[in-house]
C-alpha cells in the first residue's frame, strides 16, 4: 500500500482509540479501507462482521477523534489513521480478502468517480500495481474527455486528493507523474512533489486540457556564496522590469525543479524570497518550471587569493562566442585557480562589442577574446574588422590547430595557452601569469572618478568583518547579505554570471519532447534515436567536443553508506559517472586518433586489432569492445582530458544503478514496460510485449533513470567494471587473462539479467554485440 507515512498525532490516535474503546478498533479497520463511510455502510459492516456486538460502538465510531472530516451524511477518516488501522487488517489474510469484496458491494451506487477512486484503493491495498495504473489511465482519459473546464479542475482536485494515497511518492508510475504535474499545473503548489518525478513538459493531449491560469507569477534569481559558512543560497526574488527571470505557469507558490551540477534534483516550493541552500562548489544550476521550461545558471566562485604577481593586476573579460560557452567556463575556472579574476561575456553572433572601459565596479578592465576554430570562421566570414579595431584587447588562443588571426585584426596580443588543463603545472602557470602580467602592466584607459561614499565604504567593512567573524549567528548573517545586496555587494564571485534558456532546434525539441512522454512506445524509441543521428544528435554527452574529445556528462554520485548485493552496506567517497555509455562516435575518436598503435595506452593489456560496432550509428552505444580496449580508452582519454577517467568498480556501479536504498531496477524494485531496452517476451520471464532485437542510441529511455539521473544502466548493453569477478578487491591492470565483472544486462537478456544485482563475468579480451562500457571519474572535473 502507497499511502503518505502516519504522522506521531495519527499515530497517537490509533493508540488512544485501541485503549478507551478496544471494541471500537475491529470496526474501524474493517471500514478504514473506503474512501469514505455512510451511516448505511457503517451499519451493514458491523451487523455482517461484528453480530452481537452493541449499536453503541457505530455513534463512538462516528465521533471519534479518528475522523478527519464530518457531515450529516459522511465521515472521512485521517489518512494516516486509516493506512495503520488497514496494515493491521492486511494481517488476517481471509478476512482481509473479506472486507475487500464488501466494500466494494457496498458502494456499487456510487457516483463513477467516486468508484474510481475507491477501486484505486482497493487496488493499493491488494498490491495491485496492474491495478493502479488502469485506475490513473482512466482518469487521465476522463480528463481528456472531459469538455468542462470547471468540471477539470475538479477532476485535478480529485486526482490529487487520490494520488496522496495510492501513489508510491519515491517511485510514482508514470501515470501519476502526469496526473500530479496536471492538478498543480492546474492548482499551484500544495505541496513537494515526487523526489523520483523528473521534470518534463505535459504532453501535448493533456497540456490543451490546462485550464487558463488565474495569474502568472515571474521571478528573478539570485546566487550568494557565504564562505564563512562554506554555502551557496539560491535567492529568489522580485524581477526588475527589463530584467531576467523565470516564467511560471502558475500563481504563487509554485514547483521548481532544481538541479545542481548533473545531480537528480528535487523539486521546491518557492514563493517571493525563497531560499535554497546549495553545495558551496555548485558551478552549474539548471531550473525548471513545473511545465517543463529549463532555465540554466553558470556561476563563478573566488577559488582562491590572487597570487603575489596576479595581485595588482585587473579583472579580465573573457568573450566567447556561444559554440565555445563549455571551453570558456573551463578556462575560466583554471584562470581563477591561477589567482585571476575573470568575468565571462558571450558575444552576439552578428555584432562583436568593443571592450568596456571598465567593469560595472568601475576597475580597469582588459578583453580577453577566446580564438577557436568557431572565433576563426567568424572572423573569416566578418572581414577585417570583426575583432573590434582599436580596442585594448588580446586574443588567448587554447589550441595551438587554431591559425593565427589575419593581419589588420585590432588585437595588441594574441596569448598561447594550450595546456590549460594542467592546473598543477606551475611553470605553465607562472609563465602565462607572466605574459598577462606584461601585457596588462601597460597604461590603462584614464579611469573615471567616482563619487562612492566614505560612509557606504565603511559599512560595507564592517559587514565583512562580521561576516568573518565565526561568533555571528545565521540569521544575522542573513540580514548582512541583503543589506550587502542593498548596497551593491563588492564581493568577487558573487551573483549571476549567465542566464540562459537552454534550446534546440525545432525538430530536436520535438523529438526530445515526444522521447519525454511515457506512451512512447519502444519502437518508436528506436526511430527517434536514428532520426537524432542523422541530423547531428546535440545533446550533451552523446557525441565530441569542439576539440574532437569525447564530451562526457558526468553526473554527481553522493559518497555515503549503500545497501549493496544481498545486505552489505559499505561506504563510498562520491563520484562522477558519465550519464551515458561510450558511444561509436566517443570511441571512433580515439581509434582515429592512433590509439590502437600508441603503445603508451597498451602497457600490460593485451593489445587487440579494432572490430566494427555491430551498428554504426554514432549515438548508440560502442560495443564489440573487449576489458582491454575500454581500459585503452581510458588512458588515452584520460590526458586529453586533465584529468583521470577510468571504468567503475563493481560497488561504483551498483550503488550509481540501485540507489542507496538497493532497488532491483534504476527506477525501483519491479521491472517496469517500456522503461528499458531488453528482450521483455522472452520465454523465460515474458514481462511486457517488446523486443527490438538490437541497440538504440543512448538516452532514449529517460524513465528509466537513477535515482541521480544515471540513463541505460538497465539493458542496452552489458558493461564492463574495472574488477575481477572472483577476486571483487583487486581492480589492478594485468594480463593475466583473470574474467572481468559485467554489468547490468543487454538488449538480448530478459528482465532478470537486467537486475542492478545480478553479476557476470566473461575474460577480458571478449568482445561481442551486447558488450560495452561507461566511464567514471573520482577526480575533480574542470
Amino acid at each position: 500500500m502507497s499511502w503518505l507515512q502516519p504522522t506521531a498525532f495519527e499515530q497517537d490516535l490509533v493508540a488512544d482509540l485501541r485503549r478507551r474503546w478496544p471494541e471500537v478498533a475491529p470496526l474501524a479497520a474493517m471500514l478504514s479501507l473506503a474512501t469514505r463511510v455512510e451511516p448505511l455502510l457503517l451499519r451493514n459492516v458491523r451487523l455482517h462482521f461484528l453480530p452481537g456486538s452493541a449499536t453503541e460502538i457505530e455513534s463512538l465510531l462516528w465521533f471519534s477523534p479518528l475522523i478527519g472530516a464530518r457531515s450529516s451524511g459522511e465521515v472521512i477518516f485521517h489518512a494516516g489513521a486509516a493506512r495503520l488501522l488497514a496494515d493491521e487488517l492486511r494481517g488476517d489474510a481471509e478476512r482481509f480478502a473479506q472486507v475487500i469484496e464488501f466494500t466494494h458491494r457496498h458502494t456499487r451506487h456510487w457516483s463513477p468517480e467516486e468508484r474510481l477512486e475507491q477501486e484505486l484503493r482497493l487496488d493499493a491495498l491488494r498490491d495491485d500495481p496492474v491495478g493502479v495504473r488502469q485506475g490513473l489511465q482512466d482518469l487521465l482519459k476522463r480528463l481528456h474527455d472531459e469538455g468542462d473546464e470547471e468540471q477539470r479542475i475538479r477532476l485535478a482536485r480529485w486526482s490529487r486528493r487520490c494520488l496522496a494515497t495510492v501513489s508510491d511518492p519515491q517511485n510514482p508510475p508514470a501515470e501519476a507523474q502526469l496526473l500530479s504535474q496536471f492538478a498543480t499545473c492546474s492548482l499551484g503548489a500544495s505541496s513537494v512533489l515526487a523526489p523520483g518525478s523528473a521534470p518534463q513538459p505535459l504532453p501535448e493531449w493533456l497540456a490543451g486540457k490546462l485550464p487558463a491560469p488565474f495569474r502568472h507569477a515571474r521571478l528573478a534569481v539570485e546566487l550568494r556564496y557565504d564562505a564563512a559558512q562554506q554555502r551557496q543560497v539560491l535567492h529568489l526574488i522580485a524581477p526588475n522590469e527589463d530584467g531576467p527571470a523565470i516564467d511560471l505557469p502558475t500563481s504563487l507558490p509554485a514547483n521548481l525543479h532544481v538541479q545542481v551540477d548533473g545531480s537528480g534534483g528535487a523539486w521546491h516550493i518557492v514563493s517571493l524570497d525563497s531560499r535554497i541552500e546549495l553545495p558551496a562548489a555548485t558551478c552549474r544550476v539548471v531550473l525548471t518550471t513545473i511545465d517543463g521550461r529549463p532555465y540554466e545558471l553558470r556561476t563563478e566562485l573566488p577559488d582562491s587569493p590572487p597570487s603575489e604577481d596576479a595581485a595588482g593586476l585587473s579583472p579580465l573579460i573573457l568573450s566567447h562566442l556561444a559554440e565555445d560557452d563549455e571551453e570558456a567556463h573551463a578556462v575560466a575556472g583554471w584562470l581563477g585557480q591561477q589567482g585571476l579574476r575573470v568575468i565571462l561575456r558571450q558575444e552576439g553572433r552578428r555584432e562583436v562589442e568593443p571592450a568596456p572601459a571598465a567593469t560595472t565596479d568601475g576597475e580597469p578592465a582588459r578583453l580577453l577574446r577566446l580564438w577557436t576554430h568557431a572565433a576563426q570562421r567568424l572572423a573569416a566570414s566578418a572581414g577585417s574588422d570583426g575583432l573590434a579595431a582599436g580596442t585594448r584587447e588580446a586574443l588567448l588562443r587554447i589550441d595551438p590547430t587554431v591559425e593565427p588571426p589575419a593581419a589588420g585584426y585590432g588585437a595588441e596580443k594574441l596569448l598561447d595557452l594550450p595546456d590549460w588543463r594542467k592546473a598543477g603545472d606551475a611553470t605553465q602557470a607562472d609563465g602565462f601569469v607572466q605574459q598577462l602580467h606584461e601585457w596588462l602592466g601597460k597604461e590603462p584607459p584614464a579611469r573615471q572618478e567616482e563619487s562612492t561614499s566614505p560612509a557606504a565604504d565603511s559599512e560595507v567593512d564592517r559587514l565583512l568583518k562580521e561576516l568573518a567573524d565565526p561568533k555571528t549567528t545565521p540569521p544575522r548573517r542573513l540580514e548582512i547579505g541583503d543589506r550587502l545586496n542593498e548596497i551593491g555587494d563588492p564581493r568577487p564571485g558573487v551573483g549571476v554570471r549567465e542566464y540562459v534558456l537552454q534550446e534546440y532546434p525545432p525538430e530536436v525539441e520535438a523529438l526530445l519532447a515526444e522521447l519525454d512522454q511515457p506512451e512512447t512506445i519502444p519502437p518508436r524509441r528506436l526511430a527517434i534515436g536514428d532520426r537524432l543521428d542523422e541530423i547531428g544528435d546535440p545533446r550533451r554527452g552523446v557525441g565530441l567536443d569542439s576539440r574532437g574529445l569525447p564530451e562526457i556528462d558526468w553526473v554527481e554520485i553522493p559518497g555515503g553508506v549503500f545497501l549493496y548485493q544481498e545486505g552489505e552496506r559499505p561506504s563510498l567517497a562520491s563520484f562522477r559517472m558519465a550519464r551515458y555509455p561510450v558511444t561509436n562516435a566517443q570511441y571512433q575518436a580515439f581509434i582515429d586518433a592512433g590509439g590502437y598503435r600508441d603503445d603508451r595506452w597498451w602497457k600490460e593489456l593485451g593489445r587487440l586489432n579494432p572490430e566494427a560496432c555491430q551498428w554504426p550509428q554514432a549515438n548508440r552505444p560502442r560495443t564489440n569492445v573487449g576489458w582491454y580496449e575500454a581500459v585503452a580508452f581510458c588512458r588515452w582519454l584520460s590526458p586529453q582530458l586533465g584529468y583521470e577517467v577510468r571504468l567503475p568498480n563493481e560497488q561504483e556501479w551498483e550503488r550509481a544503478a540501485r540507489g542507496t536504498e538497493g532497488r532491483e531496477y534504476p527506477w525501483g524494485n519491479e521491472y517496469a514496460s517500456g522503461r528499458a531496452n531488453i528482450d521483455e517476451i522472452s520465454t523465460i520471464q515474458r514481462v511486457g510485449e517488446w523486443y527490438l532485437e538490437q541497440t538504440t542510441a543512448v538516452g532514449v529511455y529517460p524513465h528509466g533513470a537513477s535515482s541521480e539521473g544515471v540513463l541505460d544502466l538497465s539493458g542496452s548493453v552489458w558493461e564492463w567494471c574495472l574488477n575481477k569477478y572472483d577476486r571483487p578487491d583487486q581492480t589492478r591492470i594485468d594480463t593475466s587473462g583473470d574474467t572481468r565483472v559485467l554489468r547490468g544486462g543487454s538488449w538480448r537478456n530478459h528482465a532478470d539479467l537486467a537486475r542492478g544485482s545480478l553479476r557476470m563475468w566473461y575474460n577480458p579480451d571478449y568482445r561481442s554485440y551486447t558488450r560495452g562500457f561507461r566511464l567514471v571519474s573520482s577526480a575533480a572535473v574542470p
